[in-house]
């Protein structure tokens, strides 16, 4: 499952930024590297709580940093959910 979330995150940042999927590693640096501004953050965040049905709050989003900070809070979040 976990890859598949990296996947998913990948396609969705290639979708928002239109840099390429193959081109964004875990690593990026998701202003630096992808592009992501402040605008960007929210459509991805609406995403992913679409998709997800996870709720990521603003703190959550100031803190990322990178693709692999992402890919956890949403991994992290699902892992809550199925706790509930």
């Amino acid at each position: 499952m976990s890859d598949k979330i990296n996947d998913d995150f990948k396609q969705l940042l290639s979708s928002v930024t239109g840099v390429n999927p193959d081109q964004i590693s875990d690593n990026a640096d998701l202003i630096k590297d992808v592009g992501i501004d402040s605008l960007k953050v929210i459509e991805i965040a609406t995403n992913i709580e679409k998709k997800y049905k996870i709720v990521i709050k603003d703190t959550q989003l100031k803190k990322l940093k990178r693709v692999s900070d992402a890919v956890k809070l949403i991994r992290n979040s699902l892992k809550k959910n199925e706790k509930q």
